[in-house]
């Protein structure tokens, strides 16, 4: 499937949660299309090459600075369109990869070696966790730095 087929499917997934955070309904297109944009360029980061928590970084520093001035155009707070938007690129993948390699630690017979099943949980918690990160960051960034004073 194409990379922007998926960033598609960032829009249904970000109006879920921003109904879920009872968002104005003003807001809910503005949070669709941040998520969409924010997904999209992560794909297309990544497909140049860059890693996936660098991709996440821009791509929430995007959603970051775009939901700022699309929160003084609508005199609304900027995370109302940010955290909704996002909520798409919450790293999901590594954190079942994680789990289920803790799983598979938890059902090995005595004697067996867990060595392998460890590395895989513990790199997959540290991907997860850097991701995370960057999208906290990438998020509380743009206000910071464009507040009014």
């Amino acid at each position: 499937m194409s990379s922007w087929l998926i960033s598609l499917w960032a829009a249904p997934a970000a109006l879920g949660f921003a109904l879920l955070f009872n968002a104005p309904p003003r807001a809910l297109w503005a949070a669709a299309v941040l998520a969409v944009i924010g997904r999209l360029l992560r794909d297309v980061l990544m497909h140049t090459g860059i890693d996936i928590t660098l991709g996440t970084l821009l791509a929430a520093l995007a959603i970051g600075g775009l939901a700022e001035l699309w929160a003084r155009r609508a005199r609304l707070a900027a995370p109302v369109f940010a955290i909704s938007a996002a909520i798409p690129m919450v790293p999901g993948v590594s954190m079942y990869e994680a789990v289920h390699a803790l799983m598979k630690l938890s059902g090995l017979a005595a004697g067996q070696s867990g060595e392998a099943y460890l590395v895989d949980a513990g790199s997959s918690i540290v991907r997860a966790a850097m991701i995370l990160l960057a999208l906290t960051i990438g998020i509380a960034m743009p206000s910071l730095l464009m507040r009014k004073r």
